[in-house]
């Protein structure tokens, strides 16, 4: 489980306040370069969004289950099933905890030593995102990961 909250501190002789965009938080796809992962989705489009981009959000909460089948040690390869919920919000008037982005699937990692952790999951979107809102399922999305700690 992960959550986080954002809050602005005025400035000692202003009532002016600024999070910097880097500090906000983004959810969606691989998480990758900024934010956190929530597979089934494209890349940050869960969460706030401007015209032609996300804006981020200030209110984060976040579910993984994630069950793992060791097949090798030597090299380090396992699978993965996984399933996720998740969602980011601007502020607490609009925080419900009960309407989170859901996400099931599979993945396989590889550890390599001169790369690190690399990764390949498909992860189905049970739910719309408002980049398309069509009110439909964002459906399968597949993600490569670089890097990933073990």
């Amino acid at each position: 489980m992960k959550m986080g909250v954002l809050k602005s501190l005025p400035e000692k002789n202003s009532q002016r306040s600024v999070i910097p965009p880097s500090a906000k938080f983004f959810m969606g796809g691989s998480g990758i370069p900024y934010g956190e992962m929530l597979r089934g989705y494209d890349d940050n489009t869960v969460g706030p969004m401007g015209v032609y981009s996300p804006l981020g959000g200030d209110i984060i909460l976040k579910y993984t289950l994630e069950m793992r089948f060791l097949i090798s040690e030597n090299p380090t390869v396992y699978t993965l099933m996984f399933a996720e919920l998740g969602n980011v919000w601007n502020d607490f008037d609009n925080v419900d905890p009960f309407q989170l982005k859901r996400s099931a699937g599979i993945g396989i990692r590889m550890f390599m030593p001169m790369l690190g952790m690399i990764g390949f999951d498909m992860g189905y979107g049970f739910d719309d995102t408002i980049v398309d809102g069509d009110n439909r399922p964002q459906g399968w999305n597949y993600h490569i990961l670089f890097g990933m700690p073990f």
